[in-house]
């Protein structure tokens, strides 16, 4: 089996600007398990444990979705917490710019996904890059005011031209995300 997740890749301009977030965020001692910045990128369709044997009819797909897609721009402004500041479990930044587009290639995702016999997501699709992971409850007050004193947060636009299918494996470290897949928007 092959654990997976299809995704939308991150500039390293935009990595980086994140990864200065992120320190100043991580002064506030907080107990949070912080993404590293060259792992962050933009979740779609979470797929899990996936026998080899439907790799080619996932990158099918993807393809598919790929042909019919414009390249659009997006950009990373604000920042929070799910599920709220006060009960906080993931430290996250928003995104704006073409989010009907961005909507439009995730919806179309999750029915391709469907269509392969692959569960739908219960949960509104809320777009946002993960910083980190909350492990505790100590010192979360001072974690919430960094994020609220941090609500102008801005980024560099980013263009967004392609669908990734990435391998994900557990392990002690940290996940490592390996591409299996490329398939970029049509031109």
């Amino acid at each position: 089996m092959i654990r997976t997740f299809i995704a939308l890749d991150l500039p390293v301009q935009l990595q980086c600007s994140l990864e200065t977030l992120q320190k100043e965020l991580q002064r506030t001692d907080a107990p949070v398990s912080w993404v590293k910045p060259d792992r962050i990128h933009l979740t779609l369709k979470f797929l899990g444990d996936v026998p080899p044997g439907r790799i080619a009819d996932i990158q099918a797909q993807l393809a598919e979705i790929a042909v019919h897609t414009q390249p659009f721009r997006l950009q990373a402004a604000g920042c929070g917490a799910f599920p709220t500041l006060q009960q906080m479990r993931v430290v996250w930044v928003g995104l704006k710019g073409d989010i009907p587009s961005l909507r439009d290639v995730q919806q179309r995702v999750e029915e391709a996904m469907a269509a392969l016999d692959f569960k739908r997501e219960d949960r509104l699709f809320k777009a946002h890059l993960t910083l980190g992971r909350v492990k505790g409850r100590q010192r979360l007050r001072v974690l919430q005011e960094a994020l609220l004193a941090r609500q102008a947060f801005e980024a560099e636009d980013f263009d967004v031209t392609e669908l990734v299918l990435y391998k994900s494996e557990l392990r002690p470290e940290g996940a490592r995300y390996t591409p299996l897949f490329r398939a970029a928007f049509a031109r």
